[in-house]
């Protein structure tokens, strides 16, 4: 099955994070499926195929983003990474000191809107 450019998923253990910034990209045109477990987030990524993009925070209970991201990735390579975290690291800084982890860019908490829609488009445009 193809990957479908608007639908994204983001994964953040807190509720009223994860609910922002659903809003923000679905305010923006895209389907947005949130989860605050990323083992739900995995199984959802396993099950359907569509999403081509995921938006996750780094610290998380259970499984961090970390682990999230390099369990999707030897499920679907193709699919693009996005991840939230507080440590002020540029994305070259990020890929440099952990490059087997597959992310395509890095979010400083807190973002803009625009700096989010920014960081999702980058990551559509390299899977058209």
């Amino acid at each position: 099955m193809p990957l479908a450019p608007n639908k994204l998923i983001v994964v953040d253990d807190e509720p009223d994070l994860l609910y922002v910034t659903t809003s923000m990209l679905q305010r923006n045109g895209y389907q947005v499926y949130g989860f605050t477990d990323p083992v739900k987030a995995l199984e959802h990524v396993i099950e359907y195929e569509e999403c081509s993009v995921v938006i996750s925070d780094v610290r998380m209970p259970v499984m961090n983003g970390f682990e999230l991201v390099r369990e999707m990735k030897e499920q679907r390579p193709e699919i693009k990474v996005v991840l939230m975290s507080s440590f002020d690291l540029h994305h070259r800084e990020w890929q440099q000191r952990m490059p087997s982890t597959g992310v395509d860019q890095v979010l400083k908490k807190p973002f803009s809107m625009s700096q989010l829609i920014e960081a999702v488009e980058k990551c559509i445009s390299l899977v058209s």
